[in-house]
């Protein structure tokens, strides 16, 4: 007759009772380490292809605007690039957007040039400030010129500009005229911004990522303790992009 062994059972339980203590902790610890490794990366700036973009547009509050965020192809290789903006928040009052042309999303959305021109317009009127996440690819099949972006700031009645500034190069293989800022999309590719604008139009700029990871990492961190107790397309746009295209667990033995 083969008598039960207690202690087998009390072992196999003690066992269980381990594994359930260590499994949170595991979980916490990866999570931690996780939230390390993205808060020390997301502050490398020469890996970094997304921003935070702030505008100022104090000078311009009240005014019925339109942003024009617009990708056009350079080099020939259609769809090899994207950019995303971010959902846009401003203090003053958004209006309609229009993610018709080689866009996609809403939001976040994206724009490719998949067509040759990918564009997200955004109506709003203008308060103090608008801000966006932007990220974007840069791939550059080495002919013709970069794809590039632009974004525009025009006026939301005429498509005509609110702004003149300094990245103005309407003789580009590329044009673009009163940009408020543009990437040229290729490997190392940063944002340039225009340095001068009239009215001036102050830009700053930041990278979302090491924070937007923290918060995020912290949120993860929390979980685990909680559960364990119409508008048309701008004229100068839709011509540059038409230039452009012509050319279970088991139970232990014994239990």
């Amino acid at each position: 007759m083969i008598h039960p062994n207690p202690n087998h059972s009390r072992t196999a339980a003690g066992e269980r009772q381990a594994m359930v203590k260590r499994r949170p902790r595991t979980r916490f610890a990866a999570t931690l380490a996780a939230l390390v490794s993205a808060f020390i990366l997301g502050g490398i700036h020469h890996n970094a292809h997304a921003v935070l973009v702030n505008l100022d547009t104090t000078l311009l509050s009240g005014t019925s605007a339109r942003l024009d965020f617009a990708l056009l192809d350079g080099d020939g290789d259609l769809g090899n690039n994207t950019v995303t903006i971010s959902p846009i928040v401003t203090d003053g009052t958004l209006g309609g957007d229009d993610c018709s042309v080689g866009c996609t999303g809403g939001p976040p959305f994206t724009i490719s040039d998949a067509f040759g021109l990918g564009q997200f317009l955004q109506d709003l009127t203008l308060g103090t400030t608008v801000s966006f996440d932007l990220s974007f690819t840069t791939r550059f099949s080495g002919n013709g010129a970069p794809d590039r972006l632009s974004l525009l700031l025009l006026d939301a009645g005429s498509n005509l500009t609110l702004v003149h500034t300094s990245l103005d190069f309407s003789s580009d293989p590329v044009p673009v005229q009163d940009a408020l800022l543009i990437v040229d999309h290729s490997p190392g590719a940063q944002i340039r911004f225009a340095t001068v604008s009239s009215p001036a139009l102050p830009i700053a700029v930041s990278e979302p990522g090491a924070g937007a990871l923290f918060s995020l990492g912290l949120a993860l961190i929390g979980g685990q303790r909680i559960r364990r107790r119409h508008p048309c397309v701008p004229h100068r746009t839709e011509a540059a992009a038409q230039a452009r295209l012509s050319t279970p667990t088991h139970p232990h033995p014994g239990e």
